[in-house]
């Protein structure tokens, strides 16, 4: 439920980070705040976290640059936090991942005085596989669509080995964590 204490935490946050990066307020940012708000404090669970009652679907459609990511983020940080869950920001891009982890988050961590901690889980395609990286190097790995990377295609020219074994030299030595985007 969006009690009143809840509802004055979002504002201070909002106002806090508008003055904070010298912005104005728009009415369809506090409006995108207010919905998201509402949706997400409606969701009821019963004593063992699992939701009751009916779907909570709040859509949300902008421009570039409207300010959804921090009406979203004010909005749902503090409802978050006030039932005690886990919020978790799915992107379909890596490009907005990468804008979240890098620009978002932190100037609202920094400009909105709500205290959270935040951190990126990518998907498996992004890790190394290294039972592929080795049959691949041994030379095990058949089939053009057995890449070492579930979005490319394989290939095995002495190029694309070398890169294997740079690869594969630098994550036995704890060099490079098998994050794609490390490399």
């Amino acid at each position: 439920m969006l009690d009143d204490e809840l509802k004055h935490r979002i504002q201070r946050a909002y106002r806090s980070f508008l003055e904070g990066k010298g912005v104005h307020a728009r009415y369809s940012q506090r409006q995108m705040i207010a919905d998201i708000a509402k949706t997400l404090a409606g969701i009821a669970s019963d004593d063992d976290g699992a939701r009751t009652g009916g779907k909570h679907v709040c859509v949300i459609e902008a421009g570039t640059g409207t300010g959804k990511t921090v009406a979203y983020a004010l909005a749902a940080i503090p409802v978050a936090q006030a039932l005690e869950k886990t919020l978790v920001i799915s992107t379909a891009t890596v490009a907005l991942q990468e804008q979240l982890i890098y620009r978002d988050l932190p100037d609202i961590l920094h400009h909105s005085g709500l205290e959270f901690t935040f951190a990126l889980a990518k998907g498996r395609g992004r890790y190394l596989c290294s039972h592929k990286l080795d049959n691949h190097i041994s030379g095990q790995q058949s089939g053009v669509t057995l890449s070492l990377w579930e979005d490319e295609q394989a290939q095995q020219d002495e190029m694309t080995l070398q890169l294997y074994r740079e690869l594969h030299s630098a994550y036995s030595k704890s060099e490079w964590d098998g994050d794609r985007d490390n490399w």
